[in-house]
């Protein structure tokens, strides 16, 4: 059987280790358009201002004999076009056809530019979601003195704060009235705020980019406000999106990703999908939608493997699940983060902030700032839909943990495995 993964992404690698568990003799072939092993994206801020490098371990998710041991074929550099699901080959844009008996697809997102004049300036306008953009942006600094960092998500918060340490003159233009909106609401958010304008980021909020302005490179910006910011370069990150590129014309169903059932597989037989690129089931929401975290794929990945291994493991959902640090400031956060509707309850001391959302006594939301020890608690609550009601009350202590449960159910949940 021969086993074709398109996309070197975390997803890709759990899905491989996961596959040779039960299967050590059939062929497996990754085919990426990238040229590099699979690597730590959210470590590409650090990877612009050299607080890492491409020849630190900490940058890759496994060690270079990877593959090797893992008796995997890669087709690194070349870029699928099209998938042909009828007769079960894909085509490269070479016009190499690669055949398949099971496909998995795990090619991640593109990064999303939203319209605006001037986006398409030959240099000095970047984005940052691989490391060929990475390396344009660190070969670039030399030029920028003042940036323009367009959008407050993840990537954002970090590469502005990376920036300015590194001596730029940055400028943070967010939509919305917060920054990492919705990872965070604005209680928890001002921590972050705090620690960015220490770094000395100008935070533009409630306002955007509508243009930029140059002839070779950025001069200035426009805002939607009419102001104006001069610089020399921008970043965009405003986010990604599933990249369905080549599965258009193709019989995959898609939506705002690709489609998967609870076993991680399209509407194909025999066609999978995990990671950011899969639209899989939000235990939250109660529906299926992309969720581009880490923690996600990973899981994905796995359970896409041990299926096409014959394994049949149902994929019991996820839910958006975020961690990082800004300066000092260290947040976890799951699920639902700010709701008139549901319970909530909240405590802010000592530099901490804990916040917790709950609906009908199952806990579906979570914030941590601070102190961030006990999130996988939590975590195991959201996901099993754990009755609170009787301890929920102890969720605002700063040393909340399982010695607050019954010895009995401390036994029972550490001594088994939940999936």
């Amino acid at each position: 059987m021969k086993i074709v993964i398109i996309g070197n992404s975390v997803a890709a690698i759990n899905a491989i280790e996961a596959i040779r568990e039960k299967d050590k003799v059939s062929e497996i072939e990754v085919i990426s358009d990238e040229s590099y092993m699979a690597y730590s994206h959210p470590l590409l801020p650090n990877l612009v201002i050299g607080n890492i490098s491409r020849s630190d371990k900490r940058f890759y998710y496994r060690s270079k004999d990877f593959y090797d041991k893992m008796n995997v074929k890669r087709v690194l550099g070349k870029k699928v076009v099209k998938i042909f699901s009828k007769n079960k080959y894909i085509a490269l844009e070479n016009n190499e056809k690669i055949e398949y008996d099971k496909l998995l697809i795990t090619c991640g997102g593109t990064p999303f530019v939203p319209p605006m004049k001037g986006a398409d300036l030959k240099e000095g306008v970047h984005t940052l979601t691989n490391i060929k953009a990475a390396d344009k942006l660190k070969k670039d600094l030399p030029n920028i003195k003042k940036c323009v960092v367009i959008g407050g998500g993840l990537i954002g918060s970090k590469v502005a704060e990376k920036l300015a340490k590194y001596g730029i003159k940055v400028t943070l233009v967010e939509l919305m009235k917060r920054v990492l909106f919705p990872v965070l609401d604005d209680t928890a958010a001002d921590y972050v705020h705090k620690e960015l304008k220490k770094d000395k980021v100008k935070l533009i909020l409630e306002d955007s980019v509508v243009e930029i302005r140059g002839d070779k490179r950025p001069t200035e910006v426009v805002l939607s406000s009419g102001k104006t910011i001069d610089t020399d370069g921008v970043v965009v990150a405003v986010g990604v999106r599933p990249n369905l590129d080549f599965t258009k014309d193709s019989d995959i169903e898609t939506n705002r990703g690709i489609v998967v059932d609870d076993y991680m597989q399209t509407n194909i037989n025999n066609i999978y999908a995990a990671g950011d690129v899969a639209e899989a089931y939000d235990v939250i929401i109660s529906a299926k939608r992309p969720v581009p975290v880490l923690p996600l794929a990973a899981r994905q990945g796995r359970i896409a493997g041990l299926n096409i291994a014959e394994s049949n493991i149902k994929y019991n959902g996820g839910f958006p699940m975020n961690s990082m640090s800004i300066g000092k400031v260290e947040f976890i956060s799951m699920g639902i983060v700010d709701s008139e509707e549901l319970e909530i309850l909240k405590i802010e001391k000592d530099n901490e902030y804990r916040k917790f959302l709950i609906d009908n006594n199952r806990l579906v939301g979570m914030i941590l700032v601070g102190n961030v020890e006990r999130a996988g608690i939590f975590n195991w609550m959201i996901q099993n839909k754990f009755d609170v009601s009787w301890i929920k009350d102890t969720f605002l202590n700063s040393d909340f943990g399982w010695k607050y449960f019954d010895k009995a159910f401390r036994v029972l949940r550490l001594n088994r495995k939940i999936k």
